[in-house]
Parts: C-alpha cells; sequence; structure tokens
C-alpha cells in the first residue's frame, strides 16, 4: 500500500523518535510519549500503529535488518576473523546505544528476522573458529551472550573469545 506523502512522513517521523526512544530508556516508553516527540497526535500513531507491540516490531525489525545487513557484509571479507571482529563489534555498539534493542528481539524472536541474525551469526563464529580466530568449544549464542559486557569491554572480551585465551584461563 502506498501512503499519501503527509502520512509517509508522519510515519517516518513515528519510526524515528521511537526509534530514539526505545534506545534512550528501553521499550517501556508510552506511544503517546513517541507521538510527542514525533510532533503528532495519539491518533496518527495509533492509525499506523494499533498497539504498542506493533511499533515495537516495526523498530526492531529495521534494527534486525541492520544488523542482518552487516552480518552478510562480514561474511565477505576474506578474512573470517577481521570479519567477524567487525561485525562483534558493530553488535556490541548497538546494543550500547539501543537499551531496548535485546528486549525488543527477545520479543521479536521467532521472527523471519531474527533466525536471519541468529544465522547469520552463527555463520560468523563457523567461519572465525576454521580459521583459528575464535575458540572450539564456543557457539553462537555464547557469542551472542557476551554483546551486553562487550559494549563496555569490547577488546577484553574479544581476547577471551581467542584460542590463546583458553590455554590463559585453566
Amino acid at each position: 500500500m502506498v501512503l499519501r506523502a503527509d502520512a509517509q512522513r508522519n510515519l517516518d517521523r513515528l519510526l524515528a523518535a521511537a526509534r530514539e526512544c526505545f534506545a534512550e530508556r528501553g521499550i517501556d516508553v508510552s506511544v503517546d510519549e513517541v507521538a510527542r516527540r514525533a510532533g503528532v497526535g495519539h491518533g496518527t500513531a495509533f492509525r499506523h500503529f494499533p498497539t504498542k507491540d506493533a511499533l515495537v516490531s516495526a523498530v526492531i525489525r529495521k534494527e534486525l535488518e541492520e544488523l542482518i545487513e552487516l552480518a552478510d557484509e562480514a561474511l565477505l571479507d576474506p578474512d573470517p576473523g577481521a570479519g567477524f571482529e567487525r561485525y562483534f563489534r558493530a553488535m556490541a555498539a548497538a546494543y550500547g546505544k539501543n537499551q531496548g534493542l535485546v528486549e525488543g528481539f527477545k520479543r521479536c524472536i521467532e521472527t523471519e528476522q531474527a533466525q536471519a541474525l541468529l544465522a547469520g551469526a552463527a555463520r560468523l563464529v563457523e567461519r572465525a573458529q576454521a580459521c583459528g580466530a575464535v575458540r572450539p568449544e564456543l557457539d553462537a549464542d555464547d557469542v551472542l551472550a557476551l554483546i551486553k559486557p562487550a559494549s563496555e569491554y569490547p577488546d577484553v572480551i574479544l581476547a577471551g573469545l581467542r584460542p590463546e585465551a583458553a590455554s590463559i584461563s585453566r
């Protein structure tokens, strides 16, 4: 469905405002606050997103699409270790900037985008393991669980993911 130009502008402003609000304060922000920040009325917000869950899902889908694109780019890197590191740092930075990303992701875990993100992360980890850049006993879930602390300490976490760190920890 093609929207009128003004309706498309309102939709774009709502999504941008929701993204900012969720990033700053998490997904508990009210739709009214998002509408206020977007400069639109309550009714306009609910015409585009009949429920708050619909708004959260739209924002998280957009975030996931961007992260999937980053994974796809990292998978093209001829150096699997460098591609993995670049992606891991990008994921950590995204989490550090967006408090609502992980909470929203958990709500959208069954979506096609979430599953594509998880599959891309798994391929990146497997490629990095195959070239000896990531410890072999870890899987994608282990690596993704480290994204939150990596938002503050990426170098420390990345060092711990390398195979040589396994001999230090024993």
